[in-house]
């Protein structure tokens, strides 16, 4: 009864399956696979051999015939290792074993059958081709191998930074950044664009590249792709996708154990960084990393399991940061009169809790068929987040991703779906193969970032905090206390079809439908109602000359994307000439939902003058539309050529066209008016207790304004505007590059890659042009500027009258950036007891403002135009060598990673990563200027002629495994910057300032890890 009902149920679930697919993104989770041509000895085709396929990783055999031309296909097919196998009657069996397929890659597998009297068996194992002949796709797979054997800080987002061209945003020295996502900046594009997927759920948080918890040993493989027109791809940022393991018919566990401690490091800071500001370094204290996982059959041959529990506990030491204590004060007022072992006992140290759970089940229903069910919770616990030298501890947060619905006014969502655990993210999917030639997969996903950062203690939500625009310190408390739920539901069909022998060559089609409903809820309060704004000129001490009154608008806003995606491609092959032609279209609308706001608490009060406070009444606020939908069509087009007929020398050529995603509500967000709001109005501090109070502001005196209209506070509709024709940031992209193999299992790739970027999006003030800005010179004064700063005279700009508060929503006009690059890659499979990846790239984008319609402000336009791009680091917090704030940019890069098997089975390993150093982006701080124009810091040289210096460091590991019993013991011992080397990271930028040029980062020194893990 059973096997009829699966009889059954098989047509309503291809229908279903088919529906989908034809009618309803791109799969994310990039599939590989395998095809290849039969011939007889005399090179004739062969139709109507079998070809079967099986692997651990299908769970049951895929069987095709040769078509008319002699070719065959197999789509959709996961990473692992495979065994081909080509029989006819009357021909000899011909087995390819030893197919070791990573994600997204082509392998061809050709067979040249011999009639069975001269042969009856060919086995031929090891089969690995390196260049893929199908794609122009650019980038980079690690496989669990390499994520095991290279020394790492065992955190995915660390290993990305092994990709050919990829610069990332901080440096993990054996785990100083656990759990915090690096910023991934790659051929001109920033890391706003990037994509990240895990088995193919989209956790992409487009605004803000918040981090999500992936378990490091749960990690099969790592997929990164930069270009190449890939007709998945939909912006030109980094994609990436991490594929977790799945059960299988063997149970097989793990649980491991690793420590990093301060016990086995070293120190990295000489006497003149202590003179320079860092006085203790970024040491790393301890880093913990345990946990298991466990899969195998439910039921053989029809259901798996697999699930597994990691945790990570990293305490970082931050530079010049310091416990609040009796016996530290001493210290921190004079760390250069204490010894290094004293400053670093009195560091403060941020701690960070790592957990990780996650669960997959497999279903085979019936033959053709696969559902699986995934999910996982992870969470990101950080103690002090934010914490360095202008940070003092009760100006630092908590930082928990874990949100209870009765934390917001606003509904939250289901429990355990978005609220009540760790962030949570679910898959369930679908794949079926109708045919040999016809394989269909369907997907539905949710992920959601739901984070909570609050202040250290619930009193300072009602004290506000202070900032000192000179040096950029804070204290008395944290700004805000937020809830932020960042939500991905997404409906993804996939469908590929083989069609041979058709216009004179074979086709591999591929199509996908994608549903996406993406939400970003922001609840954020403000510590004390406003911020006490001082401007206290060197030599006086710091919150000693009060200069604004900043206050704030609490705020909920619940902004949403809706998106529809479809793409078709066609790889048509005809002989040694590959043909790869695409396209894909992208509809994309947002909005923001309605909602409550309350009063500000000093709505009504009386001002210094007299009059109630009246800026910011309660509101209820209408959804909001901005009307316009964008439908983008991105042609995408590649070709290459097999030189000799092998697939050994390649000539490979793309033209992509790329479309930016939106941010959820990001032109509604403009016509909201009860969004993020602030106002800078004029304080006398009357009682001098350095406390913003009501009646000590001047609301007729306004520095600058943001969000809102002061002229009309209470009006429900925005006078902003945004523009009908408004159309989405676009990159044309072209590359051409040379594909070769050689002998003992070496891949050697050299590529050309062209991109232009324009048609950016900005903020038009109405009535405003770069002719309304007049020129002021300002040299500092020598009082303002310690030694070693350089207080040149500068000349910045300011408007002739007083700024408009409204804008329109627009494209730039004349604003473009442009990318050229060269990257050489060089890759060696393991084989032979040794592996090798190495790649050098050359990289320049250039800005530029072709016009002075392309700018408002004149300022530091003269730095900019014709220079290089480097947009700004830094996301999520945490002090030690995290490049927050600095530009990111190199225009040369070096990578290299390797393994060799020593005698007696002893495994050494290395990476070395080497680098242009960042730009040192030095500036003269004007903290005010007339008309409401906002701060600005004046640049002093162009943008990349001053550099951080170059960047260097190596990475070491040594292990030896051992078999007992049925267990595989795995002992490991990793060094981390091997030559201990202390490039610093970071200084501060602003000239005119006590703190100009002291060092606020560098490299965390030499540290060592012990590792054991057990495989059974």
């Amino acid at each position: 009864m059973l096997f009829r009902r699966a009889t059954m149920m098989r047509p309503l679930v291809s229908g279903l399956a088919l529906f989908l697919a034809l009618g309803g993104v791109a799969g994310a989770q990039n599939t590989s696979q395998v095809f290849g041509k039969v011939t007889d000895v005399s090179g004739g085709v062969m139709p109507g051999v079998t070809v079967t396929l099986s692997s651990p990783a299908l769970l049951e055999p895929r069987v095709a015939l040769t078509s008319v031309t002699g070719t065959y296909e197999f789509p959709g097919l996961g990473i692992g290792m495979y065994m081909v196998r080509f029989e006819l009657a009357g021909f000899g069996t011909q087995v390819r074993e030893g197919l070791q397929l990573q994600g997204g890659f082509n392998a061809q597998v050709n067979a040249e059958l011999q009639v069975a009297s001269l042969e009856e068996k060919v086995v031929v194992t090891g089969v690995n081709p390196i260049v893929d002949i199908r794609s122009t796709t650019q980038g980079t797979r690690f496989n669990v191998e390499e994520l095991q054997a290279i020394p790492s800080a065992r955190d995915v987002f660390q290993v990305l930074t092994q990709t050919p061209g990829i610069a990332g945003d901080r440096q993990n020295v054996g785990g100083t950044h656990n759990g915090q996502q690096t910023g991934m900046f790659s051929r001109g594009a920033g890391n706003g664009q990037a994509r990240w997927f895990v088995d193919g759920v989209d956790r992409n948080d487009i605004a803000n590249g918040r981090p999500f918890v992936v378990d490091f040993n749960s990690v099969e493989e790592v997929q990164v792709s930069t270009g190449g027109a890939d007709v998945t791809m939909q912006t030109p940022g980094v994609f990436v996708n991490v594929v977790t393991r799945s059960g299988s018919d063997a149970f097989r566990g793990a649980t491991w154990l690793f420590r990093t401690d301060r016990a086995l490091g070293s120190n990295n800071v000489t006497d003149d960084l202590r003179l320079q500001g860092a006085n203790s370094g970024n040491p790393l204290v301890y880093t913990n990393d345990y946990g298991g996982q466990l899969g195998g059959p439910i039921k053989r041959g029809r259901a798996w399991f697999w699930g597994t529990y990691g945790m990570q506990n990293v305490r970082l030491g931050v530079l010049n940061y310091y416990k609040p204590t009796a016996d530290c004060a001493p210290v921190q007022a004079s760390p250069l009169a204490h010894s290094f072992a004293n400053v670093i006992d009195c560091l403060n140290v941020n701690k960070q809790d790592v957990p990780a759970l996650g669960s997959k089940f497999n279903l085979r229903p019936f033959a053709g068929n696969l559902v699986t069910v995934a999910n996982s919770f992870g969470q990101r616990v950080e103690t002090i987040r934010g914490a360095d030298d202008l940070h003092p501890t009760f100006e630092t947060t908590n930082k928990m991703t874990f949100v209870k619905k009765s934390d917001s006014t606003y509904d939250l969502g289901l429990r355990y779906w978005n609220t009540g655990i760790w962030d949570p993210s679910w898959k369930f999917g679908d794949q079926h193969t109708i045919s040999d030639r016809w394989l269909v997969d369907v997907s539905f996903g949710h992920h959601c970032w739901c984070d909570s950062i609050v202040p250290q203690t619930e009193e300072l939500r009602l004290v506000q905090p202070m900032l000192d625009l000179t040096t950029g310190t804070w204290g008395r408390s944290w700004s805000d206390s937020s809830i932020m739920l960042v939500t991905n539901n997404t409906v993804d069909a996939t469908t590929s079809y083989f069609l041979p022998g058709r216009w004179g060559g074979d086709h591999s089609f591929k199509a996908g439908y994608k549903n996406g409903h993406f939400g970003e809820v922001y609840d954020r309060t403000y510590s004390g109602h406003a911020q006490a704004v001082f401007n206290s000129p060197r030599p006086l001490p710091l919150f000693s000359t009060p200069f604004t009154a900043r206050v704030i608008r609490d705020f909920i806003t619940p902004a949403f994307l809706d998106q529809n995606s479809a793409y078709l491609q066609d790889t048509y092959s005809r002989k040694r000439f590959t043909a790869i032609l695409g396209v894909r279209w992208d509809r994309q609308v947002d909005h923001v939902a309605a909602v409550s706001v309350p009063a500000h608490a000093f709505q009504g009060q009386r001002t210094i003058d007299g009059t109630p406070f009246n800026l910011f009444p309660a509101l209820e606020v209408p959804t909001v539309r901005a009307g316009v939908v964008w439908n983008t069509v991105a042609p995408r087009l590649g070709l290459t050529y097999d030189l000799t007929g092998d697939a050994t020398n390649v000539i490979k050529g793309s033209y992509a066209v790329y479309f930016d995603q939106r941010s959820a509500g990001q032109l509604s967000k403009a016509l909201n008016p009860a969004g993020s709001a602030r106002i800078d109005l004029g304080w006398s501090d009357l009682n001098g207790d350095n406390v913003v109070q009501v009646n000590e502001i001047n609301q007729s005196l306004i520095r600058s304004v943001t969000g809102f209209d002061p002229a009309n506070p209470a009006r429900l509709v925005s006078a902003n505007t945004v523009d009908s024709e408004v159309t989405a940031p676009r990159t044309n992209e072209i590359v051409v590059g040379f594909g070769k193999e050689m002998a003992g299992g070496f891949g050697f790739n050299a590529s050309y890659v062209w991109r232009k970027y324009d048609n950016f999006i900005w903020q038009d003030t109405v009535g405003l042009s770069s002719a309304d800005y007049s020129a002021v010179p300002f040299t500092p004064p020598a009082s303002a500027c310690p030694s070693g700063a350089r207080c040149e005279t500068v000349t910045y700009y300011v408007p002739n009258a007083t700024l408009p508060s409204a804008y329109v929503v627009t494209n730039q006009p004349d604003f473009r950036h442009v990318y050229n690059g060269l990257e050489l890659v060089i890759r060696k499979r393991s084989s032979r007891g040794w592996m090798l990846n190495g790649s050098y790239s050359y990289n320049t984008t250039i800005e530029s403002y072709d016009s002075t319609a392309a700018y408002e402000d004149p300022t530091n336009i003269v730095r900019r135009n014709g220079f290089q791009y480097a947009p700004a680091g830094g996301i999520g917090g945490g002090g030690g060598s995290n490049l927050a704030g600095i530009p990111i940019n190199a225009k040369w890069i070096a990578k290299l990673s390797g393994s060799y098997r020593l005698p007696y089975d002893v495994n050494v390993a290395a990476t070395g990563d080497l680098r242009q150093g960042y730009p040192f982006a030095q500036a003269v701080n004007i903290p005010s200027r007339p008309n409401r124009a906002p701060a600005i810091a004046v640049l002093l040289d162009p943008v990349g002629s001053k550099r951080f210096p170059n960047f260097a460091t190596m990475d070491f590991r040594l292990d030896r495994a051992f078999n007992v019993g049925g267990m595989k013991l795995l002992p490991s011992f990793d060094m981390f910057n091997l030559f201990n080397a202390n490039t610093v990271m970071g200084r501060r930028t602003n000239q005119n300032a006590a703190n100009a040029n002291q060092v606020f980062g560098i490299l965390a020194p030499r540290i060592a890890r012990i590792g054991m893990m057990v495989n059974f």
